[in-house]
């Protein structure tokens, strides 16, 4: 691993420490108001005379020293307070400078849509970020932080970055190499704000499509995730055992979730894995573990649990899962963090319980957002009662500072020159170059019917007056779905990006005429047609579906009522219409079939819309292929697995046409 010079960032907190920044007596509370700390109300009192001994930095600060030995000299002068602190994680929104310093949090996070107060520009994040960064290392021991981000396809909360193809379009264009290559340019732009951690990428293989999550997965068959998820951990970090690994233009991964996701009762969020635990060790065993201990062997070194149960147990009170198989047979010693606010979902009677249930399973960092305080002040009561062990506490927080130690972050320079020169490429044409390779790969195209010796789409290229219909076909946020921007992401132009008519427009014109109509009205003189239809964006539990509800949106089926009234009006029942569905899973569009000479899936291809055109007007061919089994209709999903139900499959896993 390369090793970065520490002067500037210890003299960069001396500065600001002579300059009295952290010396604020008060906390601002979320309502605005500002209250007593927690220091000046007695509940901030330490057991010993630590909190103001000078730290013996010989060892630990020391990158010649190995890891484990800069573990143990930290560790063993650290108070318990400063412990806790390292086993929580706040949201950037809720905290400031002041109490990052004040406090010593082990790491911080932006959830999705958390920007910096001053505005989204990669440059405020920047700020925002190293404005946290440097406040950590004001406190008595001086422990970086650690920054965390739902990078999931891209730094896709920032204005302007490239927004990359969601996982299931990666999976279904079958290159990993490519996949790799979108990780690593993904790792750039993250690192270019100061971030250091990405919450990606999703190793679920998910049974059931009516999951809202569906998009953030490669395929329904866990061998491939595991092929797709290890090299996007490549991506993201370098490869294990070369100098890249974790250097300055990466960043580290995160396996999740951990684990049973893609299982649960009609696919619901968060929801239940119907069987004992036995037969999920069993569903473990058969193939269900191996994207983790690829993950693994690619050299992740964080894993998050997933909020789903197993036969109505939360998976973060599950010390089988956790301890037991994660951190005992497959031999993870990296960090485990909770989701979201999840301990607040386990089945303590109170919230001091539900800590007590997470450590006890075997979660080394409370990603508590708001409820920060009183995660610190109820862990300490744990241990001081004997509920909680100081062992327990050693073990998680060795974890934590043993993945900061292998990430450099002691070495790391705040707002070095590597990080100013990789915030000059975000958004850049090299990343986008990535991303609309992704996008061209990753198109399926599953229908293309034949009239007159000819395909459709060798129809639709000899065409001469082409008619775009519908809304999606301008939408950049649909293109994008969601975890774009905002956590849900929404419609319109949210970011910078071309869209797929957009994309169009640009290999046609002027040798072609080209127009466009919401309505999915034709006029007199087009010879073809391209109808863009779809979902609108979501995620999580937003994005669930019931089987009748697993369909294009209803503007678009309106829409595409009045295309084919239109058509018949015209007298244009015989010009080709091509259809391209923007959507997060297979839909049920088997009534609809019939009324398209050619069907092309595009999953959600990101900001890169020129892609598409790339492959309907270009000379490249289709080569994505399934990696989910679509059904005829979604009321049959539970059933896609059985033997004898081919009439039910609409088209298979792996299929793909070529033009």
């Amino acid at each position: 691993m390369k090793k970065r010079v520490r002067i500037y960032a210890v003299l960069l907190a001396l500065a600001l420490l002579l300059s009295g920044c952290g010396n604020a007596q008060t906390q601002t509370g979320m309502d605005g108001t500002a209250g007593q700390t927690e220091r000046e109300n007695g509940q901030g009192s330490l057991a010993d005379d630590r909190e103001t001994a000078e730290a013996d930095k010989s060892v630990y600060m020391d990158p010649a020293q190995d890891v484990e030995s800069r573990v143990e000299a930290l560790l063993a002068q650290m108070t318990l307070e400063e412990k806790i602190a390292q086993m929580v994680q706040p949201e950037q929104a809720g905290i400031t400078a002041e109490d990052v310093s004040e406090y010593g949090f082990g790491s911080v996070l932006s959830g999705g849509g958390s920007a910096p107060s001053t505005g989204n520009s990669a440059q405020d994040w920047q700020q925002r970020v190293n404005e946290l960064k440097a406040a950590a290392l004001q406190t008595r021991l001086g422990i970086p932080l650690l920054y965390g981000v739902d990078a999931v396809h891209g730094n896709n909360n920032v204005f302007g970055t490239v927004i990359f193809p969601h996982n299931i379009g990666l999976g279904a264009a079958g290159d990993p190499e490519l996949t790799e290559r979108v990780a690593q340019a993904a790792a750039e732009e993250v690192r270019a704000i100061g971030v250091q951690w990405t919450f990606a990428p999703t190793l679920g293989n998910p049974q059931n499509e009516r999951w809202g999550r569906t998009y953030e997965c490669f395929s329904e068959d866990p061998q491939e995730v595991a092929v797709y998820g290890a090299a996007s951990i490549r991506g993201f970090q370098g490869e294990l055992g070369t100098e890249e690994y974790l250097d300055e233009k990466h960043v580290l991964a995160c396996a999740k979730h951990f684990i049973g996701e893609g299982y649960t009762t009609d696919g619901i969020n968060q929801g239940d894995v119907a069987m004992t635990q036995e037969e999920f060790d069993l569903l473990l065993e058969s193939g269900v573990i191996d994207p983790y201990a690829a993950a693994l062997n690619e050299g992740v070194r964080t894993v998050m649990i997933s909020f789903n149960s197993v036969d109505g147990v939360k998976c973060h009170e599950n010390r089988h899962l956790i301890r037991d198989i994660l951190k005992g047979e497959l031999g993870f010693t990296g960090l485990v963090v909770s989701d979201y606010n999840a301990i607040q979902q386990l089945s303590g009677a109170t919230y001091k319980e539900q800590i007590r249930q997470g450590i006890d399973a075997g979660v080394d960092l409370f990603m508590e957002v708001y409820s920060w305080q009183d995660f610190m002040k109820n862990m300490k009561a744990l241990v001081e009662e004997g509920s909680v062990s100081a062992e327990q506490i050693d073990d998680a927080v060795s974890r934590i500072l043993r993945v900061k130690f292998e990430a450099g972050l002691f070495e790391e320079t705040i707002g070095a020159e590597t990080e100013q020169a990789l915030l000059k490429k975000v958004g850049g044409e090299e990343h986008r170059e990535i991303a609309r390779e992704a996008v061209r790969k990753s198109l399926v195209l599953l229908k293309n019917e034949t009239q007159d010796g000819k395909s459709a789409l060798e129809r639709l290229n000899a065409a001469e007056n082409i008619r775009v219909c519908g809304q999606k076909a301008y939408d950049l946020g649909s293109q994008c779905g969601g975890w774009t921007i905002s956590w849900q992401g929404m419609s319109g132009k949210t970011t910078q990006g071309t869209t797929i008519i957009d994309g169009i427009a640009a290999q046609v014109m002027p040798e072609k005429k080209l127009s466009h109509d919401v309505k999915g009205e034709v006029l007199e003189e087009n010879d073809a047609v391209i109808v863009v239809i779809g979902e609108g964006p979501y995620a999580e539990t937003d994005g669930d579906r019931t089987a009748d509800a697993l369909k294009v949106s209803a503007d678009d089926a309106v829409m595409l009522e009045n295309l084919k009234a239109s058509l018949k009006e015209q007298g244009k029942q015989d010009i080709p219409v091509i259809a391209i569905l923007i959507a997060g899973r297979p839909l049920n569009i088997t009534e609809y079939l019939d009324d398209f000479d050619a069907l092309i899936m595009a999953w959600l291809p990101g900001t890169e819309g020129e892609g598409v055109a790339d492959v309907l007007f270009g000379e490249y061919d289709f080569t994505g292929k399934l990696q989910y089994t679509w059904m005829k209709d979604p009321a049959d999903i539970e059933d896609k697995f059985a033997e004898g139900n081919e009439d039910k499959v609409l088209f298979p896993a792996g299929f793909g046409l070529s033009k």
